[in-house]
Order: structure tokens, then sequence, then C-alpha cells
């Protein structure tokens, strides 16, 4: 199981948020760090084909991903930043909307999202209006619906933001379970919540991947004593 991203750049008028990035990511926990403006969420963006790629390819098992089309968003899970959302709907509602979009039905639609709003603790809120959600109910719901069909390569943008911390231990742990099966890719800028789970880190700015390494090297490569404080170090020495 291999994404493998070529030479991919995307502008927006005479702004360039991402310039020639490659890299190829197989199962695992890559965590993308980079300040605001990195390209972090454009490169997620195009991954996901939500926007239109200018150069480069991107490569699902060794076939563009343009022509896997519907088979590949099957296969995927995006969790954005953006936290886009029907109001009226209720968090169960959501998620059996989501559903059948992503071509479940029945029987197993309904077990996944009862699995799932108890993974992501709402099982109490789930017959609730999504509009009365605080910011941390509704990240748990974004996460909850890009979940749905277990998909192989999961992409999470700011997971934690907004979370509580007991919420963000929980979410931890979760995740360093699923990146065994699947390619798991997160941006954060959070980095205490993806040192112990991350595999490896990508270090973006000016959109430009800078440096790639195993969380060990990143940190132990530039005499850091953790995640947060090689972050800083390797990103005052671009």
């Amino acid at each position: 199981m291999e994404l493998t991203i070529k030479e991919l750049s995307k502008a927006y008028g005479d702004k360039q948020a991402l310039e020639g990035f490659s890299y190829t990511f197989r199962p695992g926990v890559t965590a993308i760090l980079g300040p605001n403006g990195a390209g972090k969420t454009t490169l997620m963006h195009l991954i996901c084909d939500c926007v239109a790629r200018q150069t480069g390819q991107i490569l699902y098992n060794g076939t563009d991903v343009l022509k896997l089309g519907q088979s590949f968003r099957r296969v995927l899970g995006f969790m954005p930043q953006a936290q886009g959302m029907y109001e009226q709907m209720t968090a169960y509602d959501f998620l059996c909307y989501m559903a059948r979009l992503k071509g479940l039905r029945g029987g197993r639609a309904r077990a996944q999202i009862r699995e799932l709003l108890r993974l992501v603790n709402l099982e109490s809120a789930a017959h609730r209006r999504v509009g009365g959600f605080s910011g941390g109910m509704r990240q748990r719901v974004m996460l909850a619906q890009a979940l749905l069909g277990q998909p192989e390569v999961l992409l999470l943008d700011e997971p934690t933001a907004g979370l509580d911390p007991e919420e963000r231990v929980r979410l931890r742990s979760y995740l360093e379970d699923l990146g065994h099966s699947r390619i798991l890719l997160i941006t954060t800028h959070i980095t205490s919540d993806v040192e112990t789970v991350a595999d490896r880190i990508l270090l973006m700015e000016g959109g430009r991947l800078r440096f790639a390494a195993d969380t060990a090297e990143f940190i132990a490569g530039c005499g850091a004593r953790d995640l947060e404080d090689a972050y800083i170090r390797r990103l005052r020495g671009l």
C-alpha cells in the first residue's frame, strides 16, 4: 500500500501554496508539521481532489488517483479543518448521510455509526442537532465521518483542535492503533499530540517539503529534547 506524490504544485493567483512536493507515504502515522501557510492543508486538498493540481502526480499503488476516481474515494477518509455540516441534522443523521455518500447501506452502516459514536464519546448526544454542538463536539463528529468505511488512506487536518485534554488522550491512543493498518496523515500545530504516535515527521515551510525523517531521528538528529524543540530548531535552521 503506497501513496506516492510526484512534483506536486498548486498556486492561488500569485501565491505558490505548494511547490514540487514529492514523497511516498506508506502504512503508519505520518505527522506533517509547519507554520501557517506552509502548504499542509493544500496538500490534503490536492490528495482528496478537492482542488485541481497544476503539475505533478498523485499515485495510489502505482495508479493516478484521477484515473482511479470513485474507487480511490471509497478507500479515502478526510477530516477537514473547516467543520462543514448541516446544522439542522443530528449527529446520527449526519453520519447516516455521509455513509450513503460513501456507499454504505443498511445494517453495515448503522453498526459502523454506532461504533464510531461510541469511539468519539458522542453516544449520549447522537440525536442532538449539530448546530448546538460545541467546537470540540463538532470536531469529533467530523472525525467519525472520516472513519466511515474503514478507509485505507486517512487524512486528518488539525484533528485535535478544540478537543479537551481527556479527548486528546483518547484520540492519540486510537490514532496509534489506526496507523498499524493504513496510511494515516495528520497535520497539526500541537506537537505533543503526535510525538508518541507518529512513525515519521515531515516538515513543510513555504509550500515545500524541507525535511523528512523517522520521529526518533527528527528529534535526536538536531540534539533536541522533544518534538516541539526539534520542530523549532529545524524550522529556524531552514
